[in-house]
């Protein structure tokens, strides 16, 4: 059984059976909500999806194709979701914090042009022309992807595929004011190679929820189409709502394809695989997994309740387990209410895209032995969560939303970090409003509170006891930021966060603070506008803590170990605070890359 590194976050647990629900009305008072943390639309109805955008109209043509091809632009609202309703902390607007996005189908040196129209939104969208002034552009930027005004007021992209192309991603960017804009009305661009529908007898097509409810045995291969919306157990009409049940995968099924334009509302529950001898189990295809029909405070809800699919993942495992040996390739994960994957082990991710809103709604699990590639999230909170050793990312594209890290080191002691590659990150949009200069301490009194010192583009929020890269360093490099984050750097040891609800026990929890650490990390060819606060290196310093095992520590206690952060060619990080001793950042330029 592998280990579950969740284990001092939010702890996902086996789905149940037993379920009740009020259609269309958040519950409170269910013994596991963690509520009232947001508010939720008054008519919840319009979190039907799939929903077409309001905001944007895209055509293509692939190569040498004379005339444009309608592509179908999908659209999610923040706050108008059961998964992502409005909070007051984001900084967000309801009816006009919107993400939409669009899939390209192309093949390998292709060139490939998009005309977007601006269309004027609800309740009658139709088209009104793009401004000089707009500034309108591709992120990131450092890709160098045309984009050109048109003079009939659209806006033209172009780009080619290259020999080895395996997807790609980018964002429209442009501002017209403080309702409006590309970092407010979001648009995505995937541009996705060409998926074969798996066929033959070993397939089952499913075209709606009751065609999973029958005998699957003679199948090896799920191919779903259309929108299929999973139904919940009970069914509907005892009180749950279509689109919010979890598919458990039967362990003879390996291989689930979503076909272009699948839109399945749901999750998928998959057995611990060491059940099935490691074999590979796919999950490929263009299409969507809409998670948006659970509840955003019943996140929390493990297997005693009577909600345990509500706290799964969107690709979920028993609790203690993990998905092992998967290969995920081309799905779109949206609106969760929660991760968008449990960890994955020995496992290939790419061009698979992630978009979620509120915290505790995450991106990527990644975890040892697992390759990332060609991916884009947009994510509530942490996207790229690398919690273990020979973890390997290339290309990947994230819009950090108003919570979370953009890569995260870990949470507990048993992140080991040893020999992981990020190759080619790019930052093309942070919404953090915090911490402000006034939150940033290494000063951590009796009741610890995290600050926000989560939010970070590089962020470690690990415990004492932790050995991250001590084996050998991790390497991040060639990272582009595209606006000055909030903190570029948070890279701590510090006490556990209390407001995790996976700490049954209480707070504090109970761990060992006079155990040493080590941190090692090395950072090369990063590229960012200097942070707007303070970036901080080092060990917290408690001040009147209380250590939850009884240790006697000193009023004014220093968390100890040993850092060793080395920066190469890493222009321009803002100003670095270390605390601790043996705390050592390098600071070095390699100028044989210029």
């Amino acid at each position: 059984m592998k280990r579950n590194k969740f284990n001092v976050a939010l702890l996902v647990v086996l789905i149940g059976f037993c379920r009740s629900r009020l259609s269309a009305q958040q519950i409170v008072n269910s013994g596991c909500d963690v509520g009232p943390t947001a508010t939720y639309p008054m008519t919840p109805d319009i979190a039907t999806y799939p929903m077409s955008s309001d905001q944007y109209a895209v055509q293509y043509k692939l190569g040498g194709e004379a005339g444009w091809t309608d592509a179908h632009v999908y659209i999610s609202k923040y706050g108008e979701t059961e998964a992502s309703p409005y909070r007051s902390d984001s900084g967000y607007t309801v009816g006009e914090t919107s993400m939409s996005f669009v899939s390209i189908p192309a093949d390998s040196n292709t060139y490939v042009q998009l005309r977007v129209t601006l269309l004027s939104g609800s309740p009658a969208p139709g088209p009104i022309p793009f401004l000089e002034s707009d500034n309108v552009s591709v992120r990131p930027s450092v890709k160098r992807i045309g984009a050109d005004l048109m003079y009939d007021g659209t806006v033209q992209i172009s780009t080619s595929t290259p020999s080895d192309f395996a997807g790609e991603q980018f964002v429209l960017m442009w501002n017209r004011s403080k309702t409006k804009g590309g970092g407010i009305q979001g648009l995505a661009f995937f541009l996705n190679p060409i998926y074969k529908t798996p066929k033959g007898p070993n397939v089952k097509v499913i075209t709606s929820s009751d065609d999973l409810t029958g005998n699957l045995t003679n199948y090896d291969t799920l191919v779903f189409e259309g929108t299929v919306a999973i139904e919940p157990i009970p069914p509907a009409a005892d009180g749950g709502i279509a689109g919010a049940g979890v598919f458990q995968v039967p362990l003879n099924i390996y291989n689930i394809y979503l076909a272009p334009g699948a839109w399945v509302q749901g999750k998928f529950f998959f057995q611990p695989t060491a059940d099935v001898d490691g074999h590979l189990r796919t999950i490929s295809g263009p299409g969507v997994l809409d998670v948006s029909r659970f509840q955003y405070n019943l996140r929390s809800c493990g297997s005693g309740s009577n909600y345990p699919d509500e706290g799964l993942d969107a690709l979920s495992s028993l609790a203690g387990f993990s998905l092992d040996t998967f290969d995920l390739d081309g799905i779109i994960i949206s609106d969760t209410n929660h991760a968008a994957t449990f960890p994955l082990f020995n496992s290939t991710v790419n061009n698979v895209k992630t978009i979620s809103w509120n915290g505790v709604n995450a991106g990527l699990k990644l975890e040892d032995g697992t390759t990332a590639s060609n991916v884009f999230v947009r994510s509530g909170d942490d996207s790229l969560m690398m919690w273990g050793s020979n973890i390997t990312v290339t290309n990947a594209t994230v819009w950090q939303n108003y919570n979370g890290g953009v890569v995260n080191l870990g949470w507990s002691n048993n992140s080991t970090g040893d020999y992981c590659l990020i190759d080619g990150l790019y930052v093309v949009k942070t919404d953090w409003l915090t911490p402000t200069a006034a939150d940033i301490t290494f000063n951590m009194g009796p009741t610890f509170a995290l600050s926000d010192q989560n939010n970070a583009v590089i962020a470690s929020m690990m415990v004492p006891g932790t050995e991250f890269g001590a084996t050998q360093p991790s390497l991040y490099k060639n990272i582009f930021v595209e606006d000055a984050p909030q903190v570029l750097f948070s890279l701590k040891i510090l006490p556990p966060d209390c407001d995790l609800t996976s700490f049954d026990a209480g707070c504090p929890v109970p761990v060992d603070l006079t155990q040493s650490s080590t941190l090692k990390l090395n950072i090369e060819n990063l590229f960012t506008p200097p942070s707007i606060e303070q970036n901080s290196i080092g060990f917290e310093t408690l001040d009147g803590y209380t250590n939850p095992v009884g240790m006697s520590l000193p009023p004014v206690y220093t968390l100890t170990g040993n850092m060793n952060i080395s920066l190469t060619n890493v222009f321009v990080a803002g100003k670095i605070v270390t605390t601790g001793d043996n705390v050592n950042v390098e600071h070095k330029v390699d100028e044989g890359i210029f």
